[in-house]
């Protein structure tokens, strides 16, 4: 234990830290200039774990990188280590806090850099006793105590507190451990290299070629045996050898093509998520839930279909290679290779054919699936107003026009899947037909030729089914590129550090500025000539309690959203405590919060306590558990918790316990207030109560919100 911490990082050096093991893990430049990532300032307590956590959000986005907070417990802790790595630790020496940089871990050993810039290789079990000492000295003085009042023998009191004690180390968490990560906002060729990609696919490419080459030279002496009249027991061990040498080629290239796609799906995933979470609420809106259903469904298979279909592709492309080579040494010659090109010309235009039938088929799917979805959405609605006999119009016309691209589309694969290889086979056959008829060839090119001939037929039927999968691919691709770019434009972490914002918040109060402060805003939505908004003026103080009245449709709820962040300007200025969006990054939206309109809020399928406290750390602790349940007694849910036979942590939504329109109002209110921002809008969030009701969540906001702006009808 004394050597780990031997290897700890002292506070004064956890910029020069952060960047060594970003450097190590791949993740920045070594070559980077240390001193561009300054070390945390003396005044910041990084004891305290959200002053911590600011500061490495501050100070990895200055390395173009993520940290996130994860926790692990004592069960967990070595397969924590072996997934979580490279893992930024902190941990409490004589008061004060130290960090290891665990750069990555296996089963046994922890890697870590030490601050002479050495790796250094620990136990697993001293590296876990180490972050759970104190809690383990806390327990074995509870443990002695409870053995010395049982009748347990005193010669099994050592074997009893190990027992004991590992359970509790078990269930006892450890929190102070921050993941580093390349964002999804990097280029997707940087997060395949970063995740060491290509090199696993040029291996694989390599592993199968060697198999292809082994399994032709077995082939060529097999046949060079049976031709010379060879046939003794030396050249066929030679030949079961060179059989026998391609299994472990085969298992490794295999191993590789299934390490590759989980990879390589598992960045596709996390891309397409991070883009759905960036998406412009606007142009998520113009979308109708068929379309968005089809999105998610074209996301999940577009992974498998690139990598399936890639990886036949790749396969097929070396065993063409091979067959080019081989009918250019047969008997065909030149010629015979020609042909072969000549053919994979040929089923270019098939597939791309092929491409065009899907895409309109595909296209005619989600449109049926999308008007579908509609109508089921809908089906109360339909049955109290359309005619029953013009119910079922659309729908036969959409069925039928699906079925007729569905034949359409099936006629397009016949040429793929089966006319390509076998025309070949024809093709190919008929190439080495005059050298048989004339007998201008030898025996041994014959055979050759023929073997070249079969290889192209075997890579052929493999470039069907892969150019299938990557023809639906390409489908998939038009229906979720905007996802995949759209994670490219999350926003960025404040360019302020920490304690920069701390002064800056520290004379605003002491001076008394506006908190917000709009000039000349503008915005107009896509697709519309008119703005919603122009010109627009607006200030707000430290602890104003603002109402914003207006009619349907002049632009409220829009000003709310630009606010808060959800939306950006056309033109004008935003100032929150006196800096704009840009400087504030991300940190705008912790500052600011707002309860949509009723109809643009959910209740999520989980606990009342995660759509409570969804805007705070998760799990929560002991306090924000706490805190929740105080605000909603005050909103006057305190009936409704206690009805419920789980409390806080009741599973409410769809599928839940069933919420009343006043208490998802009163939860959304709720759900706002919790997240501690410095400026709260509530847009009509008081539609839904009694004057009663209303009056004492009224009370409840402005009491819990430093600054609060109301929006109502007028």
């Amino acid at each position: 234990m004394n050597s780990i911490l031997t290897l700890a990082w002292p506070a004064a050096r956890l910029g020069e830290a952060i960047h060594v093991l970003a450097s190590n893990a791949g993740m920045t430049s070594r070559s980077k200039n240390q001193s561009v990532l300054s070390n945390p300032e003396s005044h910041i307590d990084l004891s305290n774990k959200n002053e911590l956590g600011q500061w490495l959000n501050w100070a990895t986005s200055k390395l173009q990188i993520e940290m996130e907070p994860v926790k692990t417990n004592g069960a967990q802790f070595n397969h924590f280590l072996r997934c979580a790595a490279p893992v930024l630790i902190r941990y409490c020496h004589q008061g004060n806090p130290v960090f290891l940089l665990l750069l990555n871990a296996n089963r046994r050993h922890a890697v870590l850099i030490s601050p002479q810039l050495k790796r250094i290789k620990c136990t697993l079990p001293s590296l876990r006793a180490l972050l759970w000492s104190d809690f383990t000295q806390t327990s074995l003085m509870q443990i002695q105590s409870l053995i010395e009042q049982t009748d347990i023998p005193q010669r099994q009191w050592s074997r009893v507190k190990n027992v004991l004690l590992n359970r509790r180390i078990n269930l006892q968490y450890f929190d102070d451990c921050w993941l580093l990560r390349v964002p999804p906002s990097t280029s997707f060729p940087s997060q395949l290299a970063h995740a060491g990609i290509p090199r696993r696919l040029f291996a694989m490419l390599a592993t199968f070629s060697c198999v292809y080459i082994l399994e032709l030279i077995g082939w060529a002496l097999i046949g060079w045996g049976a031709l010379a009249g060879r046939f003794d027991p030396g050249w066929l061990l030679a030949w079961a050898l060179l059989l026998l040498s391609m299994v472990p080629f085969h298992l490794w290239g295999s191993w590789l093509q299934g390490s590759v796609s989980v990879q390589v799906g598992t960045l596709l995933k996390k891309r397409l998520l991070a883009g759905a979470l960036a998406m412009d609420m606007d142009s998520v809106r113009r979308q109708g839930v068929g379309q968005l259903l089809g999105r998610v469904i074209e996301s999940q298979a577009i992974d498998s279909l690139v990598l399936s279909g890639g990886f036949t592709a790749l396969v097929a492309i070396i065993e063409l290679v091979l067959a080019s080579a081989i009918l250019i040494i047969g008997a065909g010659g030149l010629a015979h290779a020609f042909l072969l090109w000549g053919w994979l010309l040929v089923a270019t235009f098939i597939a791309k054919y092929y491409y065009v039938q899907l895409r309109r088929w595909t296209q005619t799917r989600i449109k049926l699936s999308h008007d579908l979805i509609e109508r089921m959405v809908g089906h109360r609605t339909r049955l109290a107003q359309e005619p029953s006999a013009n119910r079922h119009q659309d729908e036969d016309l959409l069925i039928d026009e699906f079925l007729q691209q569905s034949k359409v589309f099936d006629r397009s694969s016949i040429p793929l899947i089966g006319g390509l290889p076998r025309g070949w086979l024809l093709i190919g056959l008929a190439g080495l037909a005059p050298n048989f008829i004339f007998g201008s060839a030898d025996v041994l090119g014959l055979i050759i030729g023929l073997g070249g001939v079969l290889l192209a037929y075997r890579a052929l039927s493999s470039v069907a089914s892969g150019v299938a999968g990557l023809a639906r691919a390409m489908v998939a691709w038009e229906q979720i590129h905007e996802l995949f770019h759209a994670a490219a434009q999350q926003e960025n972490t404040s360019i302020l550090q920490p304690d920069t914002r701390a002064v800056i918040t520290d004379a605003q109060d002491k001076t008394a500025p506006a908190l917000l402060q709009a000039n000349q805003l503008a915005f107009t939505h896509a697709r519309q000539q008119l703005p919603v908004l122009s010109q627009f003026d607006l200030s707000i103080y430290p602890g104003d309690r603002v109402l914003l009245e207006g009619p349907s449709g002049c632009g409220k709820s829009t000003l709310a959203a630009l606010l808060v962040g959800l939306r950006q300007a056309d033109s004008g200025l935003l100032l929150l405590k006196g800096l704009d969006r840009a400087t504030w990054g991300s940190e705008w939206r912790h500052m600011t919060t707002a309860a949509p309109q009723f109809h643009e809020n959910h209740v999520l399928s989980g606990t009342l306590a995660f759509n409570l406290l969804m805007g705070r750390n998760w799990p929560p602790s002991e306090d924000d558990m706490a805190e929740a349940k105080q605000l909603c007694m005050e909103l006057g849910l305190g009936e409704l918790i206690d009805r419920m036979p789980g409390g806080l942590r009741q599973m409410v939504g769809e599928t839940g316990w069933q919420l009343s329109h006043g208490e998802r109002s009163r939860m959304y209110l709720a759900r706002a207030l919790l997240q501690k921002s410095d400026f709260v809008v509530l847009d009509e969030s008081f539609a839904a109560l009694d004057p009663g009701t209303l009056k004492q969540c009224l009370t409840t906001a402005m009491v819990w919100a430093p600054t609060l702006l109301v929006i109502a009808h007028r």
